[in-house]
């Protein structure tokens, strides 16, 4: 640990992940310095955790069944922050007179489906995964499927040299082979070559020569269902302006090995053979399996509407620059009976959001209002790939090229195993990718007022997670505008039934929002980045 002196004022900084490109170190504002109760600090509280937690209650309450999109709780949420802005007495931006920008989406879920192995049915999630996004309506039967070892068409290494797969199915194994010293037969070392990760390109291949169905034996079944489960419970969605999906010309079961051992029958010991001399040759096996197949894969599509939420709080004599603040108000929904109330996620950020309007609009009655304007949207359809915010950057309601900043909150009510019980800190996360004054910028506020632990570890390029693609700034920043995303971390509650009200930290929480507001506030009045 080491004292790092530069934009004015003195922190420590605390070494995070190891990369080159982007800032990933934890910042930690000076104590020593005072916390500045100037007129813009006085500003923020009137952010206040009661105002906070009577939002998230009610966000998070039953009564809005887990937000999901396109049903009666999602409407509901959006209409409860439209009539909060109205209370507020935020003027009216949206369209056609209100506080919502429409938006339309198509659900896209299975109708049908069935599959059996020799006369005897098989489930869903038990025994194989089928995605309805990724493969077409098929009905077909089959009496033989080709074992193409690990399916890969490589100049070094073909499992389909010398074998016709056409209008045929075609099972293989995940992965690559590797001999006994592990070294990986397409590419001699010991580091796997994409073949081992990239599914779509086994696909490919066997597109490419012409199967008809692809069936992938998935060692660790479980995890793979586990990872896939909510793109099949929940209906894939995309933009009604979107293409559907269009099909390859074949489709794909991930199968359990206890369903791959069904299916294979007698040849079971045979294909566990033929794949551990693969690894000791570095030669392709393949060969015929006697199998009966019955196969009915039906999908249905459904229009569906939604909303983003606007509050626009016009500036002075900057109202042509923008600065917007967003986070998602909508969340996974019910599974039956069962509510998913995602007070966390996102009732948190949409109710920091709301409430940093609400004092916009109050310094704005008051004739303290900001010089640059700031539109305030809580998005729906987050949950379903950042549909609502995607939708916005392409239909914007004001210009993206008058848009100089974008601010998104999305979880900042809980503390994560890192922090444990220490709520003073909050990761931050693309501030210097676009513009590294918006980084400076938000180190100083904070410094200034909140003097909270900045930390930026996942902001990492290399950060596993991949947090800067997974919320709503990142369809801002493909366009160019500097963004910064605040997140509080994962915790043991995420997209569980138990991320409820009672369990957020009101005081982080308002902490959390009062720096944003700051932030928000030196942007919109400050000589911009």
């Amino acid at each position: 640990m080491k004292f790092i002196f530069g934009l004015n004022f003195c922190f420590l900084l605390v070494a995070g992940s190891a990369q080159s490109d982007f800032f990933s170190a934890v910042v930690i504002p000076d104590s020593t310095q005072a916390v500045q109760l100037d007129s813009a600090y006085q500003y923020a509280q009137n952010i206040k955790a009661e105002n906070l937690k009577e939002i998230i209650e009610y966000l998070a309450s039953d009564s809005c069944e887990g937000r999901e999109l396109g049903t009666a709780g999602n409407d509901r949420a959006a209409h409860y922050i439209a009539a909060h802005f109205a209370k507020n007495q935020i003027e009216k931006r949206g369209e056609s007179n209100t506080y919502f920008q429409k938006v339309g989406f198509k659900w896209i879920y299975w109708d049908k489906l069935h599959f059996k192995i020799n006369g005897v049915p098989y489930k869903q999630f038990w025994d194989y995964l089928v995605i309805p996004s990724i493969n077409d309506d098929l009905e077909w039967n089959a009496n033989e499927v080709v074992f193409a070892g690990y399916g890969i068409d490589h100049k070094n290494y073909n499992d389909y040299k010398n074998i016709d797969v056409k209008n045929k199915a075609v099972l293989f194994f995940k992965g690559e082979p590797k001999d006994k010293n592990n070294i990986y037969i397409i590419n001699g070392t010991k580091t796997p070559s994409d073949w081992s990760s990239n599914l779509d390109m086994k696909v490919e291949a066997a597109r490419k020569h012409g199967a008809k169905l692809v069936l992938v034996i998935e060692d660790k079944f479980k995890d793979y269902v586990d990872a896939h489960r909510s793109e099949v419970v929940s209906p894939d969605v995309i933009l009604d302006t979107s293409e559907i999906w269009q099909p390859r010309g074949i489709n794909q079961l991930v199968l359990s090995p206890t369903t791959a051992s069904m299916l294979m029958g007698g040849s079971f010991k045979k294909i566990l053979k033929a794949k551990e001399k693969i690894n000791r040759n570095g030669k392709p096996i393949a060969f015929l399996i006697k199998a009966k197949l019955d196969i009915l894969q039906k999908k249905s599509i459904r229009a569906v509407k939604g909303q983003n939420v606007i509050a626009f709080i016009e500036g002075t004599d900057k109202k042509d620059e923008i600065i917007s603040l967003t986070a998602h108000y909508d969340h996974i929904g019910m599974r039956g009976k069962e509510v998913f109330n995602g007070a966390d996620d996102n009732a948190s950020g949409t109710s920091a959001v709301m409430e940093i309007a609400a004092t916009l609009q109050k310094l704005k009655n008051e004739g303290k209002g900001p010089r640059r304007s700031v539109l305030c949207m809580l998005v729906t359809g987050e949950e379903k790939g950042l549909l609502g915010s995607l939708y916005y950057v392409n239909n914007p309601l004001f210009s993206l090229q008058q848009t100089k900043t974008e601010i998104n909150v999305d979880m900042i009510g809980r503390m994560d195993d890192k922090y444990g019980k220490d709520t003073n800190y909050i990761y931050v996360i693309g501030s210097d990718r676009i513009n590294p004054k918006l980084h400076e910028l938000n180190v100083r506020v904070n410094q200034k007022y909140a003097q909270l632990k900045l930390d930026h570890t996942f902001n990492s390029e290399t950060d596993p997670n991949r947090f800067y693609y997974r919320s709503d700034h990142y369809n801002f920043a493909e366009k160019g505008i500097p963004s910064i995303f605040f997140f509080s971390g994962v915790h043991e509650d995420y997209h569980r039934l138990t991320d409820d009200a009672f369990k957020i930290n009101y005081t982080k929480t308002t902490n959390i929002a009062r720096h944003i507001f700051l932030l928000t506030w030196a942007l919109a009045n400050g000589s911009g980045l």
